[in-house]
């Protein structure tokens, strides 16, 4: 690193010696050189080691997408055979409660119906003895049924 005094050498008085008004570089491009080529001498390899950086990161970030693809695949597929065996599930389970509710409703009607026979049993007698006694009150039935004896 160049000291003050070799920056302030670098600058020489221009006009008549005694108060200076202006001032030049003495060897602006050598010593520009001199002072800035190891600096970018130094920053020759940055580029390089950033580029082979970036190229790396973009391997692994290949890399890291191709794994996560891969394992939102997989978990994609397993829960789409945990949803197809629950469905099933339900499935199997519904029909059954179905059958039972058929079962059930089948022997409740089978009772009902066998209660109405049995009502209908109980009852049909006199309602036949109703309707007889309905009809023979009807006038001009007593006639006929003597004309056909």
């Amino acid at each position: 690193m160049p000291q003050l005094r070799d920056f302030l050498s670098r600058l020489r008085p221009a006009g008549a010696p005694g108060a200076a008004l202006a001032a030049v570089p003495a060897e602006p491009g050598r010593r520009l050189e001199a002072e800035l080529g190891p600096v970018l001498t130094l920053l020759d390899g940055v580029d390089a080691e950033c580029a082979r950086l970036i190229a790396a990161a973009q391997r692994d970030a290949e890399g890291i997408t191709a794994a996560a693809r891969a394992e939102a695949a997989s978990v994609a597929s397993g829960a789409q055979q945990r949803a197809a065996a629950v469905r099933q599930q339900t499935r199997h389970e519904i029909l059954a409660a179905a059958r039972a509710e058929a079962s059930a409703t089948t022997a409740s009607a089978g009772q009902q119906a066998g209660l109405m026979r049995e009502l209908a049993r109980q009852r049909l007698p006199g309602l036949a003895q109703r309707a007889v006694a309905l009809i023979r009150d009807l006038p001009g039935v007593d006639d006929q049924a003597e004309a056909r004896r």
